[in-house]
């Protein structure tokens, strides 16, 4: 089986979580990479690629992938947490089959009493072969793990092909003539599903391989660590000081850097492209070499205080950090945008300097726009286009120059929502979320409106549409100074051509 085939199997595991995990996760990402740059290990760190972390030494072609979970309560071997990573240390121990493998299950918490195998496992962990009984006990173990997940996934992607086929041939059964464009889509929807069968019984064929498991299974490490939740990241945060005492020459920037290596793995976890989220040795000499003022440009306020379980901690142990920033800026801090994927929150100042941030979508690049679109199988994009096309008293120039600009518009802001939800920035959702209903009424309104007034030219009506939109967000950013931010334009725009793509809001009249 190649990557390729390997890769549809795998659940997508590159997503951040915003509780106490999350910063466990990024507080043991931090201490790795420092003592990776103290030891002078070539490894290079992604995070939230394939896995929580995942380090490589392209030099002696190892990898290692580490799952980490921080919990209240003990684990067992048939945790749907522990079941879940082997499935994906499986998937992953053959995608990269030309590397030394080794795969880490770590957490703070303890092995549960009803764990009958864990234990035994740990004891041989690395060298199972010194026990044969105990190798068994593991090898049948994983076996029936990566099965049971295994059937459950093949069974939900077997369902959502064959639901695809029964809508395609019911379109056909209701159509007066042939349709050759679906008896295309079945026979392309019978080949995926003949292609995840076939590669099925191969992957079923490699989980009964005894010599397969015997290596798998070998190459698994457990970490208990036996920590309270709670007084986990109060180890970590300690063991990450001792750790940048080991690498700094002076010990009152011990908070600088804190501060700011962890602002830089939020930053590179977050970003769009899997190959811009490493961390390696020359990052971190480049961080060590900055001035403090750089240093501190470079430091995300908002992210640290939104660790769940640290706003107080980080309040204590950055208190210099904060006089220092605010003796620098005369008291006015520019916050670096939150989800480290070029949410600019701008700080907006009036004449009683009260201070306002800015709700502004992140710029996308074209090629992230083309993707989206095709993730979404073009479905609502051509919705647009269609309306855009139907929009009369337009040249093709600029019929297109708006369509592309609507395309862009409508992207970022599904893309914006994305990365509000993916980084659980709850207020700042259901804010532009609120504004969203706001602007559905309105477009409803909109397409009566045209429906009535016989008078109107669609071009015209898309025109003073716009400037509606724009009068309804000034309302709405009135209304909302008393919480301390406002929107940008572009949002209502963003979303207006959202409505546009799903369907109900148009700016031509129906034939």
């Amino acid at each position: 089986m190649t990557t390729n085939e390997l890769i549809i199997f795998k659940k997508d595991t590159d997503a951040p979580g915003s509780n106490r995990g999350f910063v466990y996760q990024y507080l043991k990402t931090l201490l790795l990479w420092i003592n990776n740059y103290k030891n002078k290990k070539a490894i290079t760190i992604y995070c939230e690629v394939d896995d929580d972390i995942k380090e490589i030494n392209l030099m002696e072609q190892t990898i290692r992938f580490t799952q980490l979970k921080c919990y209240s309560s003990a684990l067992n071997i048939n945790s749907d947490e522990i079941k879940k990573s082997f499935y994906n240390y499986f998937l992953l121990h053959l995608i990269y089959e030309g590397y030394e493998g080794e795969y880490v299950f770590e957490t703070n918490t303890n092995i549960s009493n009803r764990d009958t195998v864990i234990e035994k496992w740990m004891t041989f962990q690395g060298k199972l072969h010194k026990n044969q009984l105990i190798q068994n006990l593991c090898i049948v173990k994983t076996k029936e793990i990566l099965r049971e997940v295994f059937v459950d996934e093949k069974e939900s992607m077997e369902k959502a092909i064959k639901k695809k086929i029964s809508t395609r041939q019911e379109k056909m059964r209701k159509a007066t003539s042939e349709n050759k464009e679906l008896l295309l889509e079945i026979e392309k929807l019978d080949k995926e599903l003949e292609v995840l069968q076939n590669l099925s019984a191969t992957l079923e064929g490699k989980i009964d391989n005894n010599d397969i498991m015997s290596d798998f299974t070998n190459r698994i490490s457990w970490i208990f660590e036996s920590i309270d939740a709670v007084q986990s990241i109060d180890v970590l945060i300690e063991q990450v000081n001792e750790a940048l005492r080991g690498i700094s020459i002076d010990d009152s920037r011990i908070d600088l850097y804190f501060g700011r290596l962890l602002s830089e793995i939020n930053f590179k976890a977050v970003k769009e492209k899997r190959e811009l989220r490493i961390l390696d040795n020359g990052l971190l000499e480049r961080i060590l070499g900055e001035t403090d003022d750089v240093i501190r440009s470079g430091i995300d306020s908002e992210i640290l205080q939104k660790f769940d379980g640290l706003e107080l901690k980080l309040e204590q142990g950055f208190s210099s950090v904060s006089q220092n920033v605010s003796e620098s800026e005369n008291r006015i801090r520019q916050d670096i945008d939150s989800l480290g994927t070029r949410l600019e929150q701008q700080l907006q100042t009036t004449s009683n300097e009260s201070e306002y941030r800015l709700f502004e979508m992140p710029r996308a690049e074209p090629e992230e726009v083309q993707e989206f679109i095709k993730q979404e199988n073009n479905g609502q994009q051509s919705k647009l286009e269609m309306k855009f096309n139907k929009i009369e008293g337009l040249d093709e120039e600029m019929r297109n120059n708006l369509l592309e600009t609507a395309t862009e518009l409508r992207c970022r802001y599904l893309l914006y929502l994305q990365g509000l939800r993916f980084q659980n920035f709850h207020r700042e959702y259901d804010e532009i979320k609120k504004l969203e209903k706001k602007v559905e009424g309105i477009c409803n309104d909109a397409v009566l409106e045209l429906h009535l007034d016989s008078e109107m030219t669609s071009a015209r009506f898309y025109l003073a549409f716009k400037k509606e939109l724009t009068l309804a967000l000034k309302e709405f950013n009135k209304q909302v100074k008393i919480k301390k931010f406002i929107v940008d334009t572009e949002v209502v725009y963003g979303q207006m051509f959202h409505m546009a793509a799903k369907c109900f809001l148009r700016w031509h009249r129906e034939r």
